[in-house]
């Protein structure tokens, strides 16, 4: 199922291209979150989050394996993958949207984006719109967004003996450099 829903992005996302110069892929962006409690700040990284940018349509996807989170702390790591994110039941996160805004993808610069699209955390689906940062430089692109994850609306449960260790809201940071696609 996980390998098969990371396959159906890619072949949705890149079929429909009439040129392969107009597909672009990031294989290693980050994800980042950092939840701010009373009683602890935790924090994780994952640097093996994969996308696709179609700038012909304007089509965007990100697939990010919950294992990938990396913490200071193993055992904040093993409660995470074990207790609150079930990882082995919901291996990934996604998100697939489109990038609202018009924009001229051969002109170098740094723009204000919006996407619309369907959030996957947890195996429920939200849509979602996230404002980031696009920045166009020599045929190669990165985006940077930030925004906050309700933890409950995505079906992630905290005991109420923890709730002053974990945040109901995470800030989430993601990163992704886009280079051509090739095949």
């Amino acid at each position: 199922m996980k390998r098969s829903l990371a396959i159906s992005i890619v072949f949705i996302l890149t079929h429909s291209f009439a040129e392969a110069q107009n597909v672009f892929i990031c294989k290693n962006g980050t994800a980042s979150f950092f939840s701010s409690a009373p009683l602890e700040d935790i924090e994780a990284l994952n640097n093996g989050v994969n996308s696709i940018l179609n700038i012909s349509n304007q089509e965007i996807a990100f697939i990010v394996p919950i294992r990938g989170f990396k913490f200071e702390k193993d055992l904040m790591q093993e409660h995470f993958n074990e207790k609150y994110m079930e990882s082995d039941k919901f291996p990934q996160a996604t998100f697939k949207g489109k990038i609202l805004d018009t924009l001229n993808w051969s002109s170098a610069g740094i723009y204000n984006v919006s996407a619309t699209g369907i959030m996957n955390i947890h195996g429920v689906e939200k849509e979602k719109t996230l404002k980031g940062k696009l920045e166009v430089k020599n045929q190669e692109f990165t985006i940077e967004s930030s925004f906050k994850v309700a933890v409950a609306e995505f079906g992630i449960s905290i005991p109420k003996l923890l709730f002053q260790n974990i945040a109901d809201t995470v800030s989430v940071n993601v990163k992704a450099h886009y280079l051509p696609y090739k095949k």
